[in-house]
């Protein structure tokens, strides 16, 4: 039998092109694997950002529907208390309440001016108890066409409790005590 001898590897030999090949083919597939996690990490983190923001748009739009629903059961339910609340204003429309004595406050008004610079106008209940205190309440602005729409559902006091409601111009967040004169002011007979 004859002997094969193994092929001399020569130094400074070069390395078979395959095999470059190969190489080159691993890093491309490394580099495209490497982008396209990338991309897809990318999609993922946009897809989660949006359905974040469509899950709070929902919650908001059902907490606008359940004010709504409350805000009509307070103006329609014949069990709420209607108080007209005159304008000190000879120019100035008239607001109306609704007090439903489970449900809350319902305040509107059309046309209402807007006051100025960072102002808002707030609502008082103002106690029957000879020297109480106003209890403030909530404050708005109205919207751009005068639209004022204020619902009060937890109010600080009974209805049988509170002589009046008030309405003045406070800072933006609202004020512990009225800081400036009464606008509107309304008798709970």
């Amino acid at each position: 039998m004859k002997r094969t001898r193994p092929p001399l590897l020569v130094r400074g030999a070069l390395i078979p092109l395959w095999t470059w090949a190969s190489v080159a083919a691993l890093l491309a597939l490394t580099v495209y694997s490497t982008w396209n996690s990338q991309q897809l990490e990318e999609k993922i983190k946009s897809a989660k950002e949006r359905a974040t923001a469509l899950l709070q748009q929902h919650h908001d739009l059902e907490a606008e529907l359940e004010r709504t629903r409350r805000e009509s059961v307070i103006l329609t339910d014949p069990a709420s208390v209607k108080i007209a609340l005159a304008p000190q204003d000879p120019h100035a429309p008239p607001l109306e309440a609704r007090w439903h004595a489970k449900l809350g406050i319902v305040l509107t008004g059309q046309k209402v001016p807007a006051p100025s610079g960072n102002l808002v106008l707030q609502l008082w209940l103002i106690p029957k108890t000879p020297g109480g205190k106003p209890i403030p309440s909530l404050a708005l602005r109205p919207d751009a066409k005068g639209k004022f729409d204020l619902l009060v559902a937890n109010p600080p006091e009974l209805m049988e409790q509170t002589k009046a409601l008030a309405v003045t111009e406070e800072p933006e967040g609202g004020s512990q005590v009225p800081t400036t004169p009464v606008r509107w002011v309304g008798d709970i007979s």
